[in-house]
Formats: structure tokens, C-alpha cells, sequence
């Protein structure tokens, strides 16, 4: 017997930890099975992608595995792949039992209703079902009854099973000394909380049953010695929010100058701003520059807007621990900005970019608000005139305050700001173009009203046409 677990990462260099989580789950329910059971001994596979191979390439690899299950890991980047995998290989293997997890499987209705492509959908972390799906010789069960027990009523489209219950801080390090060598030259990935203490309406770690969980600093300490004793490039650290406890964090990275100043490792962690405590800037003053890189989510300045959608935090706050972090200049910080948020508009948008551009993070991304299916901002959509794509990423369309045309302006400034504050290459003299322009959401608004009259391609990297660019715009010499 056969179990293959898969994964679509969104590139090579990306590695999936909730395969490994699943596998060791699969192979504990399977060693509660009886001798005789033909599954006792069941071979797992572990097959992880990159999104930009050929889907009939893939399908025909996987069938050549010839499972008898077969798991698929879906997510925001990956569904729309991972639902024509799914479909190719119940074609080619109509018996194979093919079930999904994740995020995008959970909620959406392209994988819980009548046409769902796989047999089964997981919703939950995943480790307690696939347990008990692989002590059960991964049998399907009955579908749910309405009153939550379980029964054998047919049904339209793939059976649910959830489960909750399983103790984060119990469950096993997922890694095995086999896998390092499969893993070699790819991002590490380690979870050390799960779940999010803050409620953000457009997020699915805001919904109830996700209770937040965190591994003590000794047992975080010696998972990482493990990862980092195999030489990673980059260990990036997947909790929602790294410093929902201050001290915790602050503890971790004192000991990760301490262990691993000099080893070349740099460690990635999503960082509220509005947390930081005055102790976490001595310890990070004494980290070498490189070691850490910080997420910092602003997404936006406004007050009022954060109101609306349950964002924890204050603007004036999170600016000056931003600046802080940046005064030390020894963490590469990246933060980030939505647009399409509730009621904002292209003026209230360009407030927030003054903002945040002027705070000194090495990287500003502007992202665009999305409707994720099991979020209570999709919920809210009609009553705000939000219209989102269709499929998979699912962006904000119209905004109804932020319509399509100021949208698509914004998604060029993205691009802009990427290519010429986000390169490195004009660091010394943004501050002069900013002033010349009127500050830095002036100065991206007409650059991208320059190179649309223009027909200047704003996702260029190159940068001497980068470089033309702002002499031709803003007549200037650089």
C-alpha cells in the first residue's frame, strides 16, 4: 500500500513543513493497525513541487507512484493547480482515495461542494485526523450529521471531517535526519506558536477555533538547534505573530546571538510592531548585521479603519518601534500595507505610504486586500461595495471607495516601489526626488502617471532604464 502526500510550493526554494508534520502523524495511526492489515506497512511518499512545473507532467509522475491515498497541501498560491492535479489523478486512479487540507481546501466551495475533485477534505491543523484516517487503513468515513455526530447519509460532494484537538506543544519535531539532504539549499521552515492572539476580519487565523498555542524557549531552542546544525540560508519562522510574547521572543533571539552570530544563518520572523518592549532593542542592538530580517504588518495607519476590521495596535506606536529598529541597523526590516481596506480611499492610502516610506524599513510592500473564503471579511463584502476576484488569489476589484482605475493605479506604484525604493539602487537620493515631489506617494503617483503616458513598463528591474526614468520625470541628473 501506498500513501502520497503532496505539496506545490510557490518556488524551489520553498519546502512544505506540513508535509512532514502529516507524514509522522500517518506513520503513528498506522502502526496501531493490526499485522494482517494491509496497510501496516504502507509505503509514504513525500512529493514536493514548484507551481511553475507542468500540471501533466506532475499528474503523470504521481499516478506512476500508483497510490492507494493520496494528500494534497492547498493554499492560496497552489488551489487553482492543486484542484487540476486532483482532478487528473481521480481520472487516472479512480480508486485512489484523494483528500485534501489547508487553508484554501477548508473554506472554499470549489473543494466542499458537489464539485469538489477530491474524495475527502480535512479542515484543521491535520495531524488528529490523518492519525486516525491512517489507523482506519484509510478508510471513508461517513459523512458528518447535521447535529455534528457521524453517520452514513450520501451526501453531494467530499466528505468533512474536522478536528481541533490535538495539543500543539505535544506533537513531535517534524523533521528527520533523512530529510536534510532533500532539503539542502531551501528555505527551513519551523513553526514555534500556532494560532494568532489578535482578530484581523481578513485573516483565517482570526477565526474562533484557532486558539493560540506556543512552545516553551527550551523547546524552541532545541528544534532550531536541529534545523540550524544543517547549514540553512534562510530559517523562517511560519507563527502569525513571533512576539505575541514579548519575553518569549526576546529570550529566543538573545540566544540565537549567542549560538549563531557568526554561522551565515538568517532567521525570518513576523514582528508586531506595536509590541516591541524597550529590552527588545538591547538585545537586537547586539545582533550581527544579517542575522535577523522582521515582517512588520502595519497594513494601515488609519485608526478608524483598524477599527473595522479588528486590527490590534496604533499607528504612533508601531512608527516609532519601526524607526527604532531601523536606528539600530542591524535587522533587515520589511514591512507591509494593504490597500483596498474598508472605506479607504487613494488619498488615505498615500498617507499611509508617507508613513511607513519615511520610517527607514529597508523594504515597503504594498499589498492588495483579499477575500479569503472562511473570513468574516468576505462576510462583510456586500455591505462595503467590496468585490473581489472570482478565484484564487481572490484581490479586491473594487473597493467601491477605491475603485478598479485607483486600483490598478496602486498595483503600478507596487511595482514602482519595488524596482526603484525596494532595489537599494536610489537609497541616497529618494530623500531629494520625495522632497521635490511632495513626499513619497506623490512622488510613486507621478512617476506612475509619467510612465503610463509613456508606455514605460513599471515592473522593470533594469536600472539604468529605472535610473532615465526619474531623470526624464522629474527633470533631474542623478
Amino acid at each position: 500500500m501506498t500513501l502520497v502526500m503532496v505539496a506545490f510550493n510557490a518556488r524551489w526554494t520553498h519546502s512544505s513543513l506540513a508535509l512532514r508534520y502529516l507524514r509522522d502523524a500517518a506513520e503513528r495511526g498506522l502502526a496501531r493497525l493490526p499485522e494482517l492489515s494491509p496497510w501496516r506497512r504502507a509505503h509514504v511518499v513525500l512529493k514536493e513541487y514548484d507551481i511553475n512545473g507542468r500540471p501533466a507532467d506532475m499528474a503523470r509522475e504521481l499516478a506512476i507512484l500508483k497510490p492507494d491515498a493520496l494528500g494534497l497541501s492547498v493554499y492560496l498560491w497552489n488551489a487553482e493547480l492543486a484542484a487540476r492535479i486532483a482532478a487528473d489523478l481521480k481520472a487516472l486512479l479512480p480508486q485512489c482515495l484523494v483528500f485534501a487540507g489547508g487553508p484554501e481546501a477548508s473554506y472554499n466551495e470549489r473543494w466542499t461542494g458537489p464539485e469538489s475533485p477530491v474524495d475527502l477534505v480535512v479542515r484543521g491543523p491535520g495531524e488528529a485526523v490523518m492519525e486516525s484516517l491512517a489507523a482506519n487503513g484509510f478508510a471513508l468515513p461517513g459523512a458528518r450529521m447535521p447535529d455534528g455526530g457521524n453517520g452514513s447519509i450520501s451526501v453531494p460532494g467530499p466528505v468533512m471531517l474536522e478536528d481541533w484537538s490535538m495539543d500543539f506543544c505535544a506533537i513531535p519535531f517534524p523533521y528527520r535526519d533523512h530529510d536534510w539532504d532533500d532539503l539542502r539549499r531551501r528555505y527551513l521552515y519551523l513553526e514555534t506558536s500556532r494560532g494568532c492572539p489578535f482578530s484581523c476580519s481578513y485573516c483565517l487565523s482570526s477565526r474562533g477555533e484557532q486558539k493560540l498555542a506556543m512552545l516553551s524557549v527550551d523547546q524552541v531552542m532545541e528544534r532550531l538547534k536541529a534545523v540550524v546544525d544543517n547549514g540553512p540560508y534562510l530559517v523562517k519562522f511560519v507563527d502569525r505573530t513571533f512576539n505575541a510574547d514579548p519575553a518569549r521572543a526576546r529570550e529566543i533571539w538573545r540566544r540565537i546571538i549567542l549560538a549563531w552570530a557568526d554561522l551565515g544563518t538568517r532567521f525570518h520572523c513576523e514582528v508586531h510592531p506595536a509590541l516591541l518592549e524597550e529590552d527588545d532593542y538591547r538585545v537586537l542592538t547586539a545582533a550581527p548585521e544579517g542575522l535577523f530580517q522582521f515582517e512588520l504588518g502595519v497594513q494601515t495607519v488609519h485608526e478608524r479603519t483598524r477599527a473595522l476590521v479588528r486590527r490590534w495596535g496604533d499607528w504612533e506606536t508601531e512608527r516609532e518601534g519601526i524607526r527604532r529598529l531601523a536606528g539600530l541597523g542591524t535587522v533587515h526590516l520589511h514591512a507591509d500595507l494593504i490597500a483596498g481596506l474598508p472605506g479607504e480611499s487613494l488619498s488615505d492610502v498615500a498617507l499611509s505610504l508617507d508613513e511607513v516610506l519615511g520610517c527607514g524599513a529597508d523594504h515597503v510592500q504594498l499589498g492588495f486586500l483579499k477575500g479569503l473564503p472562511g473570513t468574516d471579511i468576505v462576510e462583510t463584502a456586500r455591505s462595503w461595495g467590496m468585490t473581489f476576484q472570482c478565484a484564487s488569489p481572490y484581490e479586491i476589484l473594487d473597493a467601491c471607495t477605491l475603485g478598479p482605475a485607483e486600483l490598478s493605479r496602486l498595483a503600478r506604484v507596487a511595482q514602482l516601489i519595488e524596482g526603484v525604493a525596494n532595489s537599494g539602487h536610489f537609497s541616497a537620493l529618494l530623500p531629494g526626488l520625495y522632497k521635490k515631489a511632495g513626499g513619497p506617494s506623490d512622488f510613486f503617483l507621478s512617476l506612475e502617471a509619467w510612465a503610463g503616458g509613456r508606455g514605460f513598463d513599471p515592473r522593470t528591474k533594469d536600472r539604468e532604464k529605472l535610473k532615465q526614468a526619474l531623470e526624464d520625470c522629474f527633470n533631474c541628473i542623478l
